[in-house]
């Protein structure tokens, strides 16, 4: 076999090789979950990747009443029943990132968002941990499963 020869068929190793991996960039193993929340016209909906029993990331999109919305990022960990984060987004047409603290309680088959005070450390805004977690359900965006888009 010449030189020529034996790198083409190098190659073709590779390529081979890289399309029987399982797990390539952009699939994900992990359950992802769409939900749903609407709240005085406001309707928010977040896209939630479990990355393990303690972790999860995702997207969140608010959008006020038609006027303008917010949207990004949130990542963060699960501890029992509660989902700890943040919130990094862009105010709809504006290119400036903000960050908000980010809290979920699971209940059932909803994710209801919690609203506390906001502490600052180093820059970085988290809940002041003396202060309890608003949940009330009147005030607040509860998420439902997405059955719409669920497959």
């Amino acid at each position: 076999m010449d030189l020529k020869t034996a790198g083409l068929f190098a190659i073709l190793i590779m390529l081979l090789a890289g399309c029987g991996q399982t797990g390539s960039k952009g699939v994900s193993k992990n359950p992802i979950t769409r939900y749903v929340a609407n709240n005085n016209g406001d309707t928010a909906i977040a896209t939630i990747e479990m990355l393990s029993p303690a972790t999860f990331k995702g997207i969140l999109e608010i959008r006020y009443r038609g006027a303008y919305k917010d949207s990004g990022n949130i990542r963060g960990v699960v501890r029992g029943d509660t989902m700890i984060g943040d919130y990094n987004f862009q105010h709809y047409g504006l290119p400036k990132w903000d960050r908000n603290p980010l809290t979920l309680l699971k209940r059932a088959d909803r994710l209801i968002m919690g609203e506390g005070m906001v502490m600052y450390t180093v820059g970085i805004p988290h809940y002041n941990p003396n202060t309890p977690i608003n949940y009330d359900e009147s005030k607040r965006f509860v998420f439902f499963k997405d059955t719409i888009s669920a497959k």
